[in-house]
């Protein structure tokens, strides 16, 4: 059992799984896991970027995936698979089951959709994607949610797929407050991370 599988390996998907591993440490943190399935078909893959912060000029999407693979790998309770998400399935009382096209199944405690706006291709969920009020075209799609990234009871929305602009700070900072809203709920208390250095 994974406490958290998070489907998309993108800016939204990374930051989230980025920042819930950063707690780790914590001592409300536990012994939970994390994995991210990544189909590696985010369309950060496509973008140069220019206007990120924190990211050199230049740098481009593909580049930048591969520093958050790498930033992602330094926690030892996270895990990036590579796969496809082919259908998913709620438990009662709770939990799900997400059936990858590599042949393996992995169960969850809490579900975090961040596979971008342009596709919906997962099964098994009763979910029906809305057209995306800031996609700047009728095929973009997203989820609706409550305000704050929640589907339903332990199911999340991040990224682009929650209805954010097209801009990986958007998209990294929509994945990053669903992480905190996780770990918040963790810690029985509203809570932040914040890896600081100093005396």
């Amino acid at each position: 059992m994974t406490d958290v599988i998070i489907v998309g390996g993108g800016a939204g998907g990374m930051s989230c799984a980025i920042t819930m591993a950063s707690a780790w440490q914590k001592p409300w943190f536990d012994d939970r896991r994390i994995m991210v399935i990544d189909d590696k078909r985010s369309d950060l893959n496509k973008a140069m970027l220019n206007n990120a912060p924190g990211v050199p000029l230049g740098t481009t999407g593909t580049e930048l995936l591969e520093q958050l693979q790498d930033q992602l790998a330094q926690y030892p309770p996270a895990k990036r698979h590579e796969a496809t998400a082919l259908n998913v399935r709620r438990h009662l009382p709770g939990g799900f089951e997400v059936e990858l096209d590599d042949g393996t199944t992995h169960h969850c405690l809490v579900l975090v959709l961040a596979t971008g706006y342009k596709r919906w291709e997962l099964d098994g969920l009763d979910l029906e994607p809305a057209v995306h009020p800031r996609g700047g075209k009728s095929n973009r799609l997203m989820l609706s949610h409550d305000g704050c990234y929640l589907i339903e009871p332990d199911m999340h929305v991040a990224g682009l797929l929650a209805g954010g602009s097209s801009q990986f700070a958007i998209a990294a900072g929509i994945g990053a407050q669903v992480a905190v809203d996780i770990l918040s709920e963790w810690a029985g208390k509203r809570t932040h991370v914040h890896e600081v250095t100093g005396t």
